[in-house]
């Protein structure tokens, strides 16, 4: 098995690195990307096993550049590809929600009210300071004069509580004609 060593792989970009920027400069038109092709070449040609030996190692090292070069074209040109459609499809989509949407909403708001209402009165202060004015537990903890352990547990209680009954109410929606 024939492999190109780290060496072997240096010493072969180095000795061509001028014109081999020269080549991928005509096809990336940017200095950058093709340093990063050559950096890519030099990994490629690490990784490189054959059964033959390669007789023109500047042939083959050319063909790894020019290979590399059409895949990032192909990536770049993709990637342009998608980008312009969807900006295309979100300058066509209609973002406003149907009106079915809305109404699903609409109903999913009023069983969470439902619910929050149905909560115990401390339980459902410390869940509508944390999860709708966006209190810190520590705010919470200095306003209700209580501790961190006990926020912690009327907003796990409240949540599955709340989580139950939408739930629930959610069924006996689409249980009713």
């Amino acid at each position: 098995m024939l492999r190109f060593s780290q060496n072997d792989a240096t010493t072969l970009i180095e000795s061509h690195r001028d014109e081999l920027l020269g080549f991928l400069l005509n096809r990336v038109n940017c200095p950058d990307i093709a340093a990063d092709i050559l950096q890519d070449a030099f990994f490629r040609l690490t990784q490189f096993e054959s059964e033959t030996k390669i007789h023109n190692p500047r042939a083959f090292l050319y063909k790894v550049v020019g290979n590399l070069a059409i895949d990032h074209l192909r990536k770049t040109n993709r990637e342009q590809t998608r980008h312009a459609d969807e900006t295309e499809l979100a300058d066509h989509a209609d973002t406003a929600p149907s009106l079915e949407r809305q109404l699903y909403s609409q109903q999913q708001l009023a069983h969470l009210k439902l619910a929050v209402s149905e909560l115990p009165p401390r339980c459902r202060e410390v869940f509508i300071l944390h999860k709708f004015k966006h209190y810190p537990y520590s705010q919470i903890m200095r306003e209700l004069g209580i501790s961190e352990n006990t926020v912690l547990k009327h907003i796990v209680k409240a949540m599955e509580y709340c989580r139950r009954r939408m739930l629930e109410l959610e069924t006996d929606n689409t249980l009713d004609p």
